[in-house]
């Protein structure tokens, strides 16, 4: 997606270590992990909403074909 590797990565998070120091790069990495977990807590809620959905969309094409 973003294309980053493993040296940029490296570099980014030197340079936001200087920048911020290290009692709030570690902050900010709690909150972006805080983050990560929310948006993957939401994608896993709206992935068994759809499933559910299509679920009942199939049973009742099932029950139409009947």
């Amino acid at each position: 997606m973003f294309d980053i590797g493993f040296w940029e990565m490296g570099m980014i998070a030197v340079v936001t270590l200087v920048i911020m120091g290290p009692q709030q790069m570690t902050k900010a990495i709690r909150s972006i992990l805080n983050g990560i977990k929310k948006v993957k807590d939401m994608s896993v809620e709206v992935s068994s909403q759809l499933n559910k959905e299509l679920e009942d969309i199939e049973a009742s094409v099932e029950d139409n074909k009947k």
